[in-house]
């Protein structure tokens, strides 16, 4: 049809969910050191805190949403609270090769969260 344009639907791999996930860790840090930060990358005044805890509550808040709570519980305590994976198969009472699959199958879950919202 001319004038119609069709949207394709970009499905994120576990490998964007991931880094995005990653990002709520940077994040933290770049609040923890934000006296620094807007010299360091030149921004000066422009470093807006305000944006970023609203990135990080954002992403918090869809993590929460994971339906599973051992997805949820893994998601949580990896990517917010910045536990290594051998430390959440501690918590979880699981082996390191089970948590590694369980944190693909939250991934997916992340992402299916990251598509209903539209991301």
């Amino acid at each position: 049809m001319e004038g119609s344009k069709t949207e394709e639907k970009v499905r994120l791999s576990r490998t964007d969910a991931d880094r995005i996930l990653r990002g709520y860790g940077k994040m933290a840090e770049a609040l923890r050191s934000s006296g620094t930060l807007g010299t360091a990358f030149g921004l000066g005044e422009c470093f807006d805190e305000t944006a970023l805890v609203a990135q990080m509550y954002d992403l918090r808040s869809r993590v929460l949403l994971v339906e599973d709570t051992r997805e949820r519980l893994l998601l949580y305590s990896h990517y917010i609270k910045g536990m290594s994976l051998e430390a959440c198969a501690r918590l979880l009472n699981k082996s390191r090769r089970t948590v590694y699959r369980l944190k693909n199958r939250a991934l997916d879950s992340f992402i299916k969260i990251m598509e209903r919202k539209n991301v």
